[in-house]
């Protein structure tokens, strides 16, 4: 069956659309590749002369090096994840506003170094 466009934005009973992206943001795989995108936009980051923000990745990257101590970073996560399966939603939209600030730092850096 199609929806109209005033189907989907009457407010009504959550549409196909709307349960496809309930799942996609609540789930373990979209988790996984967050992690993954934040791991390669960090690496990227660093690559154009950002640093690292959060206390704890810095410090592991200092006593670990760059990749080492954001997969240590990447392995806690994971094991705070495994224990938030109801709120995972709120994980993977956080982890998406960081892989977006990530891209917008790449960005903004690439440009500077020009």
């Amino acid at each position: 069956m199609q929806s109209t466009v005033s189907e989907l934005s009457n407010g009504g009973e959550p549409r196909e659309w709307k349960v496809m992206l309930r799942r996609v943001v609540r789930s373990r795989w979209t988790f996984a590749a967050l992690q993954v995108l934040d791991l390669l936009t960090t690496l990227a980051a660093f690559h154009v002369g950002a640093f690292e923000v959060n206390p704890l990745v810095a410090h592991l990257t200092t006593q670990f090096g760059r990749l080492c101590g954001v997969l240590i970073s990447k392995l806690i996560a994971v094991i705070i994840a495994l224990g938030v399966k109801k709120r995972l939603w709120i994980v993977n939209l956080f982890y998406a506003l960081i892989v977006l600030w990530n891209i917008i730092v790449i960005v903004i850096l690439s440009a500077k170094r020009g």
